[in-house]
């Protein structure tokens, strides 16, 4: 793509592209994507986008951006890298290189996670004016994006769009053409410095260099030391979680993280126990500001990466406080399997902590008893007659290509479109991905579903038949964007056959 800009500090990738598509002058969003990534199925993504192989591209002359230095300080991947695993990173990245297909969400947890990111535009109108006294234009910046945290180091809270970036999927809006109003704040002076203090930290987060993600290992090593540290801890491993709560709650600004001491596993309980999962930044932030406020994010991660296994022993001269118990609890186990099977068992009263006892001190004896007493798991019948559901099925979709023959109207009669015209007693989903066990289906579908010509020929017979009934006449043009057909698409048979109705009818 010829005039591909060059991207500004901290510019988001979508700005990129979008800043591309106002110099090329390129209005058609698929054209554009067709221009810069060569694919016109590429998803427009604000914070974790893919194919940046193709960005890369347009940017070699500069000999600078290459994959890893645009996912690293134009995404907004950096505020999830060093909270997962070093494989989960490795894996995002290289997904973010090529086609994604949604899966670099899911691997960073964004998803899943209670720190939501918002689907509306963010702005600093006062960055906004020094960019273009800057660079002469403006643009959106990745820090304006971070999740639940819509503050400006610099200016203050943010503007909020009513505008979301995912009403088009294809779309890449460009900074100075959305109206945003200012974001509704009604928190006091103190709420104001904590949300300055996290943005701050935030941004240290986000220009860390790339490296090696710590383990989760390493994270629970790192927040059970540093529970110790300020007086939270209980004995020689467990931590005083209401101590702990005493100290964060007062740090907790946004309503994501607010915490209910009701619940036993709330996320900062969690995130002081061992790891089972990546936290969000923001949780991880939150709590630094508790303990470690003055520690920068850097020497952080550097203190993480130094924790390694611990094992503590207890001295011998003390196994004589601790008799011997497994026989008795050996036997009290023994009793309850005898009244209901092993799952029900851990429910009854007393049951839960029995097993837990027995599988932390006394396992081997544990599984092999459970494994001798299980109950024995029934083969699995057969529920489903897929030859008779693929039949059924098939008389369905001809039923419905036989009403949609009547039909002139409607948008393009896909495969997906066809079937999700079916009955609703077998959802699209599971139909969809069980086309291998319906041959009959799948044949029909390929045989009825209507191609890009067919859709484009019934598109231009649309507007022909509206004409002729008002009796307007009208030019190439005309029809070619009353029946949405652009230049650079249309096929070349539906091309003959426009040339067709404009000279040889009576629209002219």
């Amino acid at each position: 793509m010829h005039c591909f800009p060059v991207p500004y500090p901290d510019e988001l990738i979508y700005s990129l592209v979008a800043r591309a598509g106002v110099r090329s002058a390129i209005t058609s969003s698929k054209q554009l994507l067709n221009e810069v990534f060569g694919d016109r199925k590429v998803i427009a993504s604000i914070d974790l986008p893919s194919h940046l192989a193709s960005i890369s591209e347009q940017l070699v002359n500069t000999g600078r951006f290459d994959v890893q230095q645009l996912i690293y300080e134009h995404t907004m991947f950096p505020i999830y890298a060093p909270f997962v695993d070093e494989s989960i990173r490795v894996r995002a990245m290289e997904r973010m290189e090529y086609s994604s297909k949604g899966a670099v969400h899911l691997m960073l947890g964004a998803p899943a996670s209670i720190v939501k990111t918002s689907d509306n535009f963010r702005v600093c109108l006062t960055c906004v004016a020094e960019q273009k006294q800057r660079y002469g234009e403006s643009y959106w910046s990745r820090l304006w994006f971070l999740p639940s945290l819509p503050y400006c180091l610099e200016h203050g809270l943010l503007n909020k769009s009513k505008t979301s970036y995912h009403d088009s999927r294809h779309m890449y809006h460009a900074c100075d053409r959305i109206q945003c109003q200012p974001f509704l704040c009604n928190d006091n002076n103190k709420t104001v410095q904590q949300f300055a203090y996290l943005a701050s930290k935030a941004q240290e987060v986000m220009r860390l260099p790339a490296q090696r993600s710590p383990s989760q290992h390493q994270w629970s090593l790192f927040y059970n030391h540093l529970a110790y540290d300020f007086g939270c801890g209980i004995g020689s491993k467990q931590v005083a979680h209401d101590k702990v709560a005493d100290l964060v709650v007062s740090k907790i600004v946004t309503p994501e993280l607010t915490i209910n001491s009701d619940r036993g596993t709330n996320w900062l309980r969690t995130i002081f126990r061992r790891h089972r999962k990546a936290f969000s930044y923001l949780q991880h932030l939150t709590v630094w500001s508790a303990f470690i406020p003055e520690m920068s994010v850097g020497e952080i991660i550097k203190d993480v990466k130094s924790k390694e296994r611990v094992t503590v022993s207890l001295p011998k001269d003390n196994a004589y406080l601790v008799p011997n118990p497994s026989e008795e609890k050996r036997k009290l186990w023994r009793n309850l399997i005898g009244k209901a099977p092993i799952k029900k068992a851990r429910k009854l009263p007393g049951g839960g902590g029995l097993y837990a006892w027995l599988y932390r001190n006394d396992r081997d004896w544990l599984l092999a008893f459970n494994r001798v007493h299980q109950s024995q798991s029934h083969a699995r019948q057969k529920k489903v007659d897929w030859s008779a559901r693929d039949r059924l099925l098939t008389k369905q979709l001809l039923r419905v290509v036989e009403r949609l023959d009547t039909v002139i109207t409607g948008p393009r009669r896909s495969k997906n479109f066809l079937l999700k015209q079916l009955d609703d007693d077998y959802s699209y989903g599971s139909v969809s991905k069980k086309l291998n066990l319906l041959p009959l289906l799948s044949f029909a579908l390929n045989r009825y579903q209507e191609s890009v010509v067919e859709f484009q020929a019934r598109r231009l017979a649309m507007v022909v038949i509206a004409k002729s009934q008002t009796g307007s006449k009208m030019s190439r043009w005309q029809l070619m964007r009353s029946a949405s057909l652009p230049k650079e698409r249309i096929l070349p048979v539906i091309a003959d056959l426009l040339g067709w109705v404009t000279t040889g009818s009576d629209c002219k």
